[in-house]
């Protein structure tokens, strides 16, 4: 069954104005459902019969008890009470959302009163080995000296745990322009190693959603997106508003963006001082479709989180003995 939604073109004159975060489709890696405050059904992914190999996709208006098990509804029952502000996520790994099938892991957060459940199928036996190798990774962070060597450590690390070709640390000046300080990446390919980008690569509301959303995965640039039934609220008329969602779609300019890099798979992990974006972790991938998994993400979203305050800490230190050598 095709659900058929058409999307409104968008170029490069309104693309800073383009509402990324209510763009009606998720990637096709996972599914997505919302949830009323009474466990009702209120927005499903097209894809959500196929993701859990169901014969047929829930109605809207079905209650989810209806469909999840019970270890799943209390799983997502104590991981939403654990929402305490809009901007929270929360996530589940092997879950077993449905009988006989999974698991999933899964991400879970609040918007305009409704809960997103997000899911994907799982890696779980990964857990162990991702979780384990994050204290070595923070001490090695911790060991570098100055900002130009923690940026290299977290590139280094960060391609170890999720396999890109390439990963590159990227830092705003104040008119965010962005510079490449850092790089780790397959041999073979040519560094960006010091390349200056303008500030029109990464418009302002694609900032604003990166200062929320700390991590952000196109496993596959030429995925077909899934639209959301239904695409706007019935109540409010508005689309459902996807800005802490895992699997959001992705806006077809930065698409076009990536493909004419050669770019096949992406990540970002934010970096943010000071509730600020600071710069990027970007992940770049040529070979094929690449999904790091759930907790590989979850880990690399952390270390994004503990290398930030670093990175700042760095700054505010190389500032200082710079004043020191001029007095």
């Amino acid at each position: 069954m095709n659900e058929h939604v058409d999307l409104d073109p968008v170029d490069l004159t309104n693309c800073d104005r383009e509402p990324i975060h209510q763009i009606g489709a998720i990637q096709n890696f996972g599914a997505l459902i919302a949830v009323t405050t009474d466990g009702m059904i209120a927005h499903r992914s097209a894809n959500f019969a196929d993701i859990l190999s169901l014969s047929e996709p829930p109605e809207i208006g079905t209650q989810l008890s209806a469909l999840f098990t019970p270890e799943a509804m209390s799983a997502i029952g104590r991981a939403s009470g654990m929402l305490n502000d809009p901007e929270s996520v929360e996530r589940l790994f092997a879950v077993h959302l449905v009988g006989g099938k999974g698991p999933f892991d899964c991400a879970i957060h609040n918007t305009d009163g409704l809960t997103v459940i997000e899911f994907e199928p799982s890696a779980s036996d990964e857990m162990d080995r991702q979780l384990r190798s994050l204290q070595p990774i923070l001490r090695q962070l911790e060991r570098s000296d100055d900002l130009l060597e923690l940026c290299q450590q977290a590139a280094d690390r960060l391609r170890d745990l999720l396999g890109f070709d390439r990963v590159m640390v990227y830092r705003f000046d104040q008119d965010w322009n962005g510079e490449v300080i850092a790089e780790d990446k397959r041999e073979d390919l040519n560094s960006f190693y010091g390349l200056h980008y303008p500030a029109t690569d990464i418009p302002a509301q694609a900032r604003r959603l990166y200062t929320v959303n700390w991590i952000r995965l196109i496993s596959d640039i030429s995925y077909t997106p899934v639209p959301i039934v239904p695409v706007h609220d019935p109540g409010s008329g508005e689309p459902l508003d996807l800005s802490f969602s895992t699997l959001r779609s992705v806006s077809p300019i930065h698409v076009e963006y990536l493909s004419n890099m050669g770019v096949t798979a992406s990540m970002s992990v934010s970096l943010i001082v000071d509730g600020q974006l600071w710069g990027l972790i970007a992940c770049h991938h040529y070979s094929g479709p690449h999904r790091p998994s759930h907790e590989a993400r979850a880990a690399a979203e952390f270390l994004g989180q503990i290398a930030s305050q670093m990175m700042a800490e760095r700054e505010r230190n190389d500032v200082r003995e710079k004043m020191h050598h001029h007095t």
